[in-house]
Parts: structure tokens; sequence; C-alpha cells
């Protein structure tokens, strides 16, 4: 009976199930976002911003890109698991190769038994940096965590002066990122100069589902309602124990639903605090910056003050405070995969941070294809090149990753095709150069949470588990723009053998790499076996430098 039920209950599921259909053309735009600089920008259908995207559990969402760039493109669903189609990722040269200027290609885009708070970004040459980026919100088929009356959606961005290709060499030519003085980026506030974003209706006595979306690429942001409290019910797609804040502490790609329950009376208006920074630039002066906006009960009436307690006092969402709804206990571990925050002396004399001593540089055959044409050798790392930062998964094994990281600055690290168990977080070195609050250690409850991207504060370290039960090639990466940049990446290749009795890349991705000259077999070179030859000659550490 039970297993009539579970049949029935799939039959049902997929007879609601639609399929939504974009057409986004990808081009230039020219504006001004930020009140202050009129810029060229990326946007779609001539828009920017361009429309959140909506469907539900379960839908198929295609979304037919054509490139107006005149430089390759391509799309990430952030946060969606892509379980059985790897090759629709989107990562440039490691699921797939870019989409032409002039072409155009079809996402397939399976939401499954996903649901909850996601975006889609640009992920060829950084263009989310640069506006190619909005909301994916995926409606759930079951009743929520907590019930509410409407729901509305908050974003947060960092907009700079110029592009994101001159920003970073102005960047590259710097001997400490800590010099770094002008060009600090705005907030935009739901696509717009933070200091003028529309005010947000609030009905007396109504539950709002607040959607919060941390779209920046390089700056942390704080956001409250003073006079009002939180309840947290979701974190990157995942729903969560409902938990009271004060306030959402977010970094670059992060994402929450919180609950807000208007006040009975429309007596009074109230501002919404919101704050921008980076510990990156901190001793520059550049950072914090507030903006507020107005919560609107009612036109024309006061605005009512509320001093507010300093942070320190307040409550906010910690990695390890959130627990998942469906009470899932910690996963036993099989491997344990440590990565360590590095600034080192490179053989080409460049000062960068990695993780462990290896630079992610991108190779000359899409990292999956050559997870799915090497045969045996494809368990191998070394096939995939020795700037790849490849490891190597076994099916099904739980792997437990430990980032540490030294340094003074916060970082941000997405998982590709994978929620984690967030397990504990705790202090890592010392600084006897930056004075900061020392970092708590901090253990899981019973229930850890799962989330796609987590933080890890500066001199702090994180551990969390997945299984390895999604085979694929899968991007580990510093969600700020700039560390990506400098290769702060791993991938990891997971189940090879099951990958290729499995998957298959479509015809029409094989021939559009084709027409661009790429490789679409082989190792990272595109040549058999072990031998590497035609790479760029790899890069290596010959000192390490303090992280403070």
């Amino acid at each position: 009976m039970l297993r009539q039920f579970i049949v029935f209950a799939a039959v049902v599921f997929n007879c609601f199930a639609a399929r939504v259909e974009l057409n986004w053309d990808v081009g230039y735009v020219f504006g001004i976002r930020d009140g202050f600089t009129y810029r060229r920008a990326i946007g779609v259908n001539g828009e920017l911003p361009f429309p959140p995207v909506h469907v539900t559990q379960g839908d198929t969402l295609v979304i037919n890109v054509h490139n107006s760039l005149d430089v390759p493109t391509s799309i990430h669903a952030h946060g969606l698991l892509n379980n059985g189609t790897n090759y629709y990722d989107g990562p440039d040269m490691v699921t797939q190769c870019g989409i032409p200027p002039g072409e155009s290609f079809t996402y397939v885009l399976e939401t499954k038994n996903q649901f909850g708070t996601f975006w889609i970004h640009g992920h060829t040459r950084h263009q989310e940096v640069d506006g190619l980026h909005t909301p994916l919100i995926i409606h759930s088929r079951k009743q929520p965590v907590v019930d509410y009356d409407e729901e509305l959606i908050m974003t947060f961005e960092d907009w700079f002066t110029t592009e994101f290709a001159v920003r970073q060499a102005y960047i590259d030519s710097l001997e400490d990122i800590r010099t770094l003085t002008s060009n600090f980026p705005k907030a935009l506030i739901n696509g717009y100069d933070g200091n003028k974003t529309a005010p947000i209706k609030f009905v007396p006595g109504k539950k709002y589902r607040l959607r919060v979306i941390c779209m920046s690429i390089n700056n942390w942001f704080k956001f409250r309602i003073p006079g009002h409290t939180m309840t947290l019910i979701e974190a990157d797609g995942v729903e969560s124990m409902p938990l009271e804040v004060d306030g959402l502490s977010m970094g670059p790609g992060q994402r929450y639903s919180v609950i807000v329950t208007a006040h009975d009376s429309d007596e009074f208006n109230y501002m919404y605090n919101v704050t921008s920074y980076s510990d990156a630039l901190v001793s520059q002066g550049l950072t914090p910056m507030v903006y507020t906006g107005l919560i609107n009960y009612r036109d024309g009436a006061p605005v009512k003050t509320i001093q507010s307690p300093a942070d320190e006092q307040l409550v906010w969402p910690e990695e390890t405070a959130i627990q998942v709804l469906d009470k899932q206990a910690e996963l036993p571990v099989d491997r344990r995969i440590e990565l360590t925050m590095k600034k080192f002396t490179y053989t080409n004399q460049e000062h960068l941070t990695t993780l462990g001593t290896t630079l992610y540089k991108p190779v000359l055959v899409p990292t999956l294809y050559t997870a799915l044409s090497m045969g045996d050798l494809a368990a191998n790392s070394s096939v995939y090149g020795p700037q790849t930062n490849a490891y190597v998964l076994k099916h099904l094994d739980v792997v437990e990753v430990v980032i540490n990281n030294p340094e003074r600055v916060d970082h941000t690290f997405h998982f590709h095709g994978h929620n984690v168990q967030v397990i504990e977080t705790g202090p890592y070195g010392n600084s006897s150069t930056i004075s900061r609050e020392p970092v708590a250690h901090q253990q899981s409850g019973p229930w850890p949470m799962w989330r796609d991207t987590v933080q890890v504060r500066g001199f702090e370290f994180i551990r969390v588990r997945f299984r390895a039960d999604n085979p694929g090639v899968w991007f580990m990466h510093c969600h700020l723009s700039w560390h990506e940049y400098n290769g702060v990446a791993v991938v990891f290749i997971e189940a090879p053998d099951v990958l290729q009795k499995q998957q298959s890349v479509p015809e029409e991705m094989v021939e559009m790499c084709k027409r661009q000259g790429i490789p679409t077999q082989g190792n990272g070179a595109g040549n058999q076996g072990f031998d590497l030859s035609g790479l760029p000659p790899a890069i290596y550490p010959i000192s390490v430098e303090s992280a403070n």
C-alpha cells in the first residue's frame, strides 16, 4: 500500500509540473545604477535589473540564451543541484565552453525536489559582477514552515564605477590589496541606488516572507528592521527550524527567508537598515556604508525613532546555530579534505592567496569532458592538469571538507552540485597586527543546517560534510570575484566511473566547443594519457607570505 501511495503521489506531482520557457538576450546596457556613475553593464533583453524568475517545485525551467556580447557567456543557477545534468551547471571550462558571441544555447534546468530562494548569474569572465544576475524563486508545493500572507524579495548588490576587467587590471597592479583606496562599491537594494529604493509596503497584522538574497561579489551586508523581529525559516534553499533573529548578516551568494509580522497599528512608519562593508578594506575608512529605507504602513505617517543596540548585543544567524527542519543528524565521515588559505609569492612573481598551494587555472578542455572521455584514467587527478586543483571522490562517500582561514579577510565558499552540512566553526591562526574580536568555537546542534554557500570569517575554520551522491564535475570556489579570478577554487571530480555510465554531453554543446576550436576529449591538454604538453606553464609557490 505504501509503495502504491508513493507512486500515486509522484504521478500527481508530475501532473502539476510545468515547463517554463524564457528567452534571454544577454547584451550590453548603459545607465546609472548607483546614482552617480553612467557606465556600461550587462543586462537581459535590454533591461537591468531584469525580472526575477519564478517557477514551482518540480517545474522544468528552460532558458534560451542568445549572446549579444562581444565575448563568450554562460549562466549558473546558484544552488540548483543539476543532478543528472551536470553539463547545464554553467561555469566556463569546468562544465561547458562559453556561448560564443552571436550564438544561442538552451539550458534545461530541472527543479525536481528543490524549492526555496536561489539566484541565476553569469559564470564566464565574471559577468555577474557587471549585472548578469537575477533572483530565482522556486515555490514549494507544500505547506510552509510558518504561515504568511505575502512574500517580498530583497536583493543586495555592490556596484562598482568600472567594469570588472578594468577594475581587476587595477587591482592586479597593486602590491597589496590593502592599499586599495578608490573605487569602493556603492550598495544597490532591489536593483537600484540604496538611498533611493522604493518603500516596502506593510499592512497592519499581516505576516510577510522576505526572501533576502546577497548578490554581491565583494561586500557583506547586514539587514535589520528595528522594532520588528525576524523568524528565519530558510537558508540557501533549505528549510530550517524557525529561529528568531534581530537581523541578517550575509556574505556574497547567501540567501535567507525570514518571516516578519507587521504591527497591528498603522500609527507609525519604520525604517529598515542595510549596512554594506568589507573587511578587506576596513583600514581605509571606506567601510561600512549605511543605507536606510522606508517600511510604509501608511502614507504620511510619522517615522518612529528606535534606538538600536550595538551589533554585538543583537542576535544574528550564526552558521552553526541554524538547524535543518527535517532533523538530519551528522553524517559519518569516509574521507577528509583539509584546505588552508595561504598567500604565496609564485614563480611568476605574483602575490596571491590560494587554497593549499595550487592556484586554480582553467585548462584547454572543459574538465567535465575530460572526466567523461578518459575512461579509467578519469579517477587519477593528474589527467586534469596541475592547476585544476582536482580532488577525485568515490561514489556515495561522505566527504568532510575543512577550510582554514588564517587571513583577516572574510570569505564565502560556494559548493556547486551540493548542499553541505555545517558541522563546526572555530578559531584558526592569529594576527600580530590586526585587532579584532577573537573567533568563538561553535559546534552545530543535533541537526546541522545544510546550505550551498558558507562563510569563513577571518582567523576562522569551518568544517562541513556532504555525501558524494551527485556524479559530475563540481566547482567549489570563493565567491569574492577577485579571489575566484585569482584561482581560490578547487574542482571535485565526483564518481567519474558512475558519471561515464549515466551522462553524456548534448551534441549541441560539443559542437559549440568545436566552433571555437576547443577540444572536447582527452586530458586537460586535449591529449591522451598523462601527456599534458600544450598547457600553459604551471606556476608554483616559491615563498609563503604573512596572511596578516
